[in-house]
This record gives C-alpha cells, structure tokens and sequence, in this order.
C-alpha cells in the first residue's frame, strides 16, 4: 500500500513549492540597531560643540573621542550629536549604544560582555563564548553591513573600547570618557568644556520650564540666576541638580540657594544617592593611582588658581620629572586642566573644592610638610626673579613670570604669616616688590602683602625691615591715589630710618614724599622734599639716589615751564649717572634734554643730545630704546620750510 505523505507548512509561502518531507519557515531574526537613549530635557546650546562633533563623523577619521571632566556633559553632547547624524540619513545601517560604566561604583562592563551585547543587537542568536570569538562574529557583522554609528559611552580605558571598534572605514564609533584615551592611536579628540555663563542660565531656566511652565523664579532674577550658574562652576550635573531641588521645592527662592551654595557648595550640589556632584567626582578620584590622588589633594594647597610643574613638584616633595608624570595623569584624567601658560596647571573651581575636601584626610605632618615646601619654593623662586629683573637679557622673563605668579606670591605671603614664618614673608615681599601692584585692580593684593610684612617686621624686632614695609605701602598707596594713606606711611618711614641712621631709607622716603607731593601738583612741597632727599643722599653717598632725584627736578622744572633749570637738572642726572655706569638713566636724561632743545627749535642742540643718548643705550645694550630715538633723530634733521618763520 503506498503511503501518502502529508505537508506542514507553516509561515508566510510565496512562489514554487517544492515538495519535500518537512519545511520549517522561521520568522527574520529580531534585530535592535536604534538604542540611541532620548536626547535630554536639559539639552541646551552647545552649538560649536554639536558642529565640531558633526564635522568630525564626517572626517575620515572613524573613532571620535568625546572627553572632559566629570558632569561636564558628555554623554548628554553625543547623544543629541548622534540623534543629529541619524536624522540627517548618515547612518541608514543604525546604531548602537552601550554604557560601559567606566566609572561605576559596581563592575565596569568588559569586552566581552559589551560585544555579547552588540552580537544580539546584530540578530546573532548562538554567541561564541571566547572573546576572540566574539570579535571574529563582531566584525564579519559589520563588514557587510550598510553605515553604522557605534556609542560607546562612559569609557575609562582604551582596553574596553579597542574590541569593539569595527572594520573597515564606512562605520563611525563615539566615545565618551572622563580620560583624554592618549593610547588610542589614529582617534579624534574633542574636549568639552563647561557651558558659558548664558547658556548655564538658559538650562537653569528650561529645566524649571520643563517642570512647570508657569514657574519664573529664575526669568525675574537674571542676577542671581547667573550668581547660581557661576556657584555651579557652570557645570551641567550641577546645574541640573540644583533645577531638581527648585523643582521639588516652589517656595525656594534663587536667593536662598545662593546662600547655600556659597556655605557648603559641594554640601549643597546633591539631589539624591545617584544625583550629586560629590559622588561623580568620587568615582573619578578612586580610578587615579595612589600617586596621582596624593598630587590631586596637595594641589588644592597651593593659594593661587593655577600652580607651576615646579611649584606642584615642591608640594609633593617630588623630582621635577615625576612630577611632570602625574600632572600629566591628572589632566588626562581631567581632574586638572591646562593652565597659561603652557607647564601651568588649574582646577574647575568644584575640583578644587573637592581636592580641599580630600586634602583635610591627610595627617598634619603631610600637609604640613607640603605647605613648607611650597612657602621655601615661592620665597626661592621670588629671589631669583628680583635678581633677573636687572639684568637685559632676564628682565622680561623675570617680569612675565611675577605676573604669572603675583596671585600665588599674595597667596603665599598669607600662607607664611599663618605658618608663623615670618622670615619668609619679609622675604616674599622684598622680592616682589611693589610695581606689581601699581595697576589700581592688583592694589589691594599689595597692600594686604605689605601690611603682613610690617606686621612680620614687628614680630621679629626687625625696624629696618618695617621701614621698608612702611615705604612700600606708602608707595601701593600712591599709585591706588590714596594720597593721605600713602603720607602717613613715608612720613613714618622718614622717622624710623632716620633713628636707624638709615640715611639711604630716609632718602627714598623723602624722595617718595615728592614725587606724592608733584602727583597732587603741590610743586612747592616737591621741590622741598627732592632738596632734602638730595642732601640725604649726598651725606650717604648713594650717587643712584643723587642721579634719580636730579631726573626728577628736571621733570618737575619742565612741568612748569623753566626750561633751561630742567635741562641743568638732567644733565647733571647724565653726569652722575655716567660716572657710576647707569647707562639706562644717563640716557633718558640726554633724550629729556634734546626733547626740550627740539621745542626750543634748538636742533643743534637736539642733535648732540640725541647722539649721546643713542650711544649711551646702545653702550648698555638697550638695542630697542636707540631704536626709538629715530623719530626724534628725524624731527631734528629735517631743514626748516622757506615758509617756517625764524
């Protein structure tokens, strides 16, 4: 009897059948390649970043690594940046996204787990088991595969993401870290920043907009919506917590945060266990090695905002090379950023309230220890400036290198004087010098490091040294045209140096006393106290003294219009300051005096003149300052018109 076979067919047939015993027609293999999470609600501006990002997916570079440091926004960036490219059609093959947890407080995802991820998002149904396995599967997916863009957020090493970059060069990979990923060679960088201050405000504002459209507490306090965002550090996990807590709460008031913000910030920039600014900057800090997270907390320390590769070796008590290792550690791992100039570090302002939180953890002799070494660095390095400041070929380095450092030498002559050292602070003070402070926004920095100073030179007994603090507040005083102020302390000084028998300290407080007296046009008063620091000097024979005071007279006289007295007065500066070598004033003096013979028509005159100040400089290799005096050699040389009148 012959046996009849009946078919199953089951799914959708179409076309030919063909006859065979059995026919199992399975559905298409699921596959997930649009995991892009939602772009966020606070979501706001980022308009050059977003461009940048978009020019990079279109370079022919294939992996772009997002990096900054922490709450900073990367994630939030790519996301919306990778929404951008899919919308625009650049990536028809999909996407893939998977957190790597970098940074989490539990297991960071591996290579293995990610790519087991990725192959069922590709519709692989049986997984190799091996590594080496997976990344075969991987990259057979992908090299047949239409464009795609792969996410690859919250890296913390190159290890997790070189297995899963793919082959080939028609798929892009993004990558967001906290770490700058130096070891992955042919990637592109882009660094984000922190929002400026109008956008901070702008997602301050849209956040609580997004919560309740009728809320304006921050629209009708655009101050202190922008005194918030910049108490944030403009940070946007910051700024977003602190919208979290005016949203929970409508009868909080910006002002009232601000209050809080500015007790205990870290405190206070914290919604709940996951949501806190603390807790992000944790997870940073605990990846650093020993070495680094030491560094990390001594350098909140240092007084000023941004810290010197020698100053922070001094801090950690380290060799200079090292040094520069973990510095170099720590910005890769943004937990400090690039300072100016170049081999000068900083911190965003809620790291360092952090590092000053971590740094009290440590013993006493550690800190202690640090902050001496750092005091006898900038004490050192100060010393060594004053004595380049002289010298033609120091002089400029010397001087850019106090203007870099005039916030930390303030800081440091604090930090001497609450160490007790009160050496040191004398030391710090003397070196600077006063003409850093001369600009009226740098003023009160100088007077608060010159009134430690006399209260250093008043602990130690040291009178001479109080003289000399006194002569240069006298002098901040002067330039800040606090006229009285500054009387009161060269009139001190005049007194006490003269009980010293300092006759060099009394000559420079009288001579400071004029030229007070010629800054207020009180001439009849100049002219007394030039003469009697001119017999002080005289008796002391400090010729530079002597030499500076008839430069002054000179210019005193020329003010008001005695020509003739002005010229004698400097050339009697030139005379002087030829016979002890200071070639720089000789001429000056030469130049004061051909300037009033060329007003007097008197070229000849003019033309000596310029001739000896033109040697003069180049005597004492001041190339530039000859330089300058063609003009003038020109306005001299040039023949009178028929038409000037004789």
């Amino acid at each position: 009897m012959e046996e009849h076979v009946q078919n199953e067919v089951s799914g959708d047939v179409h076309g030919t059948v063909v006859q065979v015993r059995d026919i199992y027609l399975y559905p298409p293999v699921p596959t997930a390649l649009a995991g892009l999470p939602l772009v966020a609600t606070e979501f706001t501006g980022r308009s050059a970043d977003l461009s940048v990002v978009a020019e990079a997916l279109s370079s022919p570079q294939p992996v772009v690594v997002s990096t900054g440091l922490a709450g900073v926004g990367k994630t939030t960036l790519v996301v919306k940046a990778a929404h951008n490219a899919v919308a625009e059609g650049r990536f028809p093959g999909g996407v893939l996204f998977i957190d790597l947890q970098g940074y989490s407080t539990g297991t960071r995802v591996e290579p293995l787990t990610a790519l087991s991820v990725f192959l069922g998002a590709l519709g692989v149904l049986q997984v190799p088991a091996s590594q080496q396995e997976r990344e075969m599967a991987y990259r057979s997916r992908l090299a047949g595969h239409r464009p795609m863009l792969i996410v690859l957020d919250n890296a913390s090493t190159a290890d997790q993401v070189r297995p899963l970059l793919p082959p080939g060069g028609q798929h892009r990979v993004l990558v967001t870290s906290r770490h700058t990923l130096g070891d992955l060679h042919g990637a592109r960088r882009i660094t984000i920043d922190v929002l400026s201050a109008a956008d901070s405000v702008a997602m301050l504002e849209n956040l609580l907009r997004a919560a309740d459209p009728m809320d304006t507490r921050l629209a009708s306090a655009s101050e202190t919506a922008c005194e918030i965002a910049d108490l944030c550090g403009r940070l946007p996990l910051a700024l977003g917590i602190v919208a979290a807590l005016l949203s929970d709460d409508p009868g909080l008031q910006p002002g009232e945060v601000v209050a809080l913000l500015r007790e205990t910030r870290l405190n206070e920039l914290r919604y709940d266990e996951n949501l806190a600014v603390r807790s992000a900057f944790d997870l940073s800090h605990n990846r650093l090695p020993p070495a680094e997270q030491r560094l990390f907390r001594l350098l909140s320390l240092n007084p000023g905002r941004q810290i010197s590769t020698d100053a922070a070796a001094a801090l950690a008590g380290q060799p200079l090379p090292a040094t520069r290792r973990l510095l170099a550690g720590l910005r890769r791992a943004h937990m400090i950023e690039n300072g100016d100039p170049h081999g000068w570090f900083r911190f965003h302002d809620l790291l360092r309230l952090y590092a000053a939180e971590r740094v009290d953890s440590e013993s006493d002799e550690e800190r202690g220890g640090a902050l001496a070494r750092l005091v006898c660095h900038y004490v050192t390095a100060a010393e060594l400036s004053a004595q380049q400041r002289p010298v033609k070929e120091t002089r400029g380095q010397a001087q850019r290198w106090l203007q870099t450092e005039r916030p930390n030498l303030v800081g440091a002559v604090g930090l001497a004087h609450r160490l007790g050292r009160c050496n040191d602070v004398l030391r710090l003070a003397f070196a600077m010098g006063t003409f850093l402070f001369y600009r009226r926004r740098n003023g009160e920095e100088g007077l608060a490091a010159f009134d430690l100073a006399l209260d250093a030179a008043v602990q130690l007994g040291d009178r001479d040294s109080e003289a000399k603090a006194l002569r240069g507040l006298g002098r901040i005083y002067r330039e800040m045209n606090h006229y009285t102020a500054a009387r009161v302390r060269f009139d001190a000084a005049v007194v006490l140096s003269r009980e010293l028998g300092d006759s060099s300290g009394e000559g420079r407080a009288l001579h400071n006393l004029a030229a007070l007296a010629k800054q207020q046009n009180n001439f009849r008063s100049a002219w007394k106290q030039y003469r009697r620091a001119l017999a002080v000097y005289r008796d002391a024979g400090e010729r530079v003294g002597e030499a500076q005071v008839y430069f002054n007279m000179g210019a005193l006289a020329k003010a008001q219009e005695e020509s003739v007295l002005a010229s004698a007065h400097f050339l009697t500066c030139a005379e002087i300051s030829a016979e002890i070598g200071r070639h720089e004033l000789e001429g000056r003096a030469h130049k004061r005096i051909a300037l009033i013979a060329l007003d007097a028509d008197d070229r000849e005159t003019a033309l000596k003149h310029l001739d000896l100040a033109r040697a003069t400089y180049l005597n004492g290799g001041e190339e530039r300052r000859a330089q300058l005096l063609r003009p003038l050699f020109r306005k001299a040389q040039r023949r009178r018109s028929p038409r000037e009148p004789r």
